[in-house]
């Protein structure tokens, strides 16, 4: 997308019609997620033929993986906030500054990130109380995804500063890329097919950090050339410190609430650990479904903040709030739908995975009662994309702790091991936390205080 096609597209966003606006933004959102969520399909797919101690590895990890990824995908929230601000106010000089400067910040503290978590991946995974198999696979796993850490933040630095710009399909494309290379990968790390070592579980991770790579490499390439809308150029990378101070606090309260989230999963995980393998693998599967059917609201959220941004910025608030809640609604209903969706196929679901009685039990479970809340998580997705959009991430980072630690960390106690509900009463923790975190962020939202926009008006100087 070339400059001129990004200014065009920038009025369409302060000028056109706000739904077919707000869908054109979305989808190539949610096919990226679906492309995001194949990576995980892919890999428990293979790793469930290769075991059920890999398959419970990847889950019991994945929130310690999500907490470094969070504090990343924290940070270049900050891009998508001052991107979008500044190309609604057709500054696009200052938008190619604050890109300069999300890249370089956001590159830093992944190397920080990555030494830090290949160093503690076994001590956390030992606190979490596991059996001995899934603490050794995991740590396998966990320090080949964590030495990745750099490429892997690129992925979302590259998404983050092309959706700030209105440009959702260009990582799309660059997203299915990489999900086709990892599908080729796997079975061949895994198994050993062909002239590769047969490395199991460590073969999936290898292949996750391969095909992160490649993404980055190509989406840097493309960021440098000035073919798309932004065009980031060396003076760009030069430590700006204002510009960097802004990013930390727009940022830094996303990365916050970002880890907090992490942390409160990985609180559930080692209560689900403490409950048994079975309950473990229930979640994975479950949560893989879950992944896919948020697509459309996490979609929409993400577009929704492209659209708050660009507007706030263009000083046109009223029009952001009608796209805001045009958002909500969209979300809500879509997620409805996909709820009976998942009710009613919620068997067939499961033995994709495996043909457990135990598992197959519990995962049934799940789907039923965490069906009844995806219209709530829709909301959820949607009003933090307004917070995101606006620059005001503290909000969405309180959003996102509150639903965790007062409400979902407490309940995953009381209820399985108080109550003696085992494994449901985790179902039920989700369910009550999702209505109640909706609730309360619908209420702010209609406060009416994300209506202003963060950047200055004045122009950001040369650094």
């Amino acid at each position: 997308m070339s400059a001129r096609s990004a200014r065009d597209l920038s009025e369409r966003l302060v000028n056109g019609p706000i739904v077919p606006s707000l869908l054109r933004l979305a989808w190539p959102v949610m096919a990226s997620n679906l492309f995001q969520t194949l990576y995980n399909l892919v890999d428990r797919f293979w790793l469930a033929r290769h075991g059920s101690t890999s398959l419970a590895a990847v889950g019991l990890t994945w929130p310690l993986i999500f907490l470094a990824m969070a504090v990343g995908s924290g940070v270049t929230i900050a891009g998508t906030a001052l991107v979008s601000q500044y190309m609604g106010a057709q500054r696009e000089e200052d938008a190619n500054m604050a890109a300069g400067q999300v890249l370089g910040f956001t590159t830093l503290l992944s190397i920080v990130l990555a030494v830090g978590g290949f160093v503690a991946a076994r001590p956390i995974l030992l606190l979490m109380g596991p059996e001995p198999a899934l603490v050794d696979a995991g740590t396998i796993y966990l320090r080949i995804i964590y030495a990745g850490t750099p490429l892997m933040f690129s992925t979302f630095i590259v998404s983050a500063l092309l959706n700030g710009a209105g440009d959702t399909m260009t990582p799309m494309i660059l997203m299915g890329a990489s999900v086709f290379l990892n599908i080729i990968l796997d079975p061949f790390f895994i198994f050993g097919w062909g002239p590769f070592p047969a490395w199991g579980i460590a073969g999936a991770a290898a292949a996750t950090v391969i095909a992160r790579g490649a993404l980055a490499v190509v989406g840097f390439a493309m960021l440098f050339s000035g073919r798309l809308g932004l065009h980031i150029r060396p003076h760009h990378l030069r430590p700006h410190w204002g510009e960097i101070r802004r990013i930390i606090s727009i940022g830094g309260m996303a990365s916050v609430g970002n880890a907090g989230t992490a942390l409160g999963f990985t609180v559930m995980n080692g209560a689900l650990a403490r409950i048994g393998t079975a309950a473990i693998s229930a979640f994975v599967i479950g949560n893989s479904f879950i992944g896919i059917v948020l697509m459309p609201a996490m979609g929409l959220g993400q577009a929704t903040a492209t659209m708050v941004g660009q507007n706030l910025g263009a000083d046109q608030p009223r029009r952001a709030k009608h796209s805001a809640w045009a958002g909500i609604w969209l979300s809500t209903a879509i997620l409805a739908v996909a709820a009976v969706f998942v009710i009613l196929f919620r068997n067939t679901l499961t033995r994709f995975f495996l043909d457990d009685l135990e598992v197959l039990r519990l995962a049934s479970e799940m789907f039923i009662l965490v069906a009844f809340a995806f219209p709530f998580m829709g909301v959820i997705q949607v009003v933090a994309g307004v917070y995101q959009g606006s620059g005001h991430t503290v909000y969405s980072m309180f959003f996102g702790l509150f639903r965790l630690w007062p409400l979902r960390v407490p309940l995953v106690y009381v209820l399985p091991f108080v109550l003696g509900m085992g494994a449901s009463g985790v179902w039920w923790a989700m369910l009550i936390s999702n209505f109640g975190t909706a609730a309360l962020s619908l209420v702010i939202f209609m406060t009416g205080n994300w209506m202003r926009r963060v950047i200055k008006d004045e122009p950001v100087p040369a650094a």
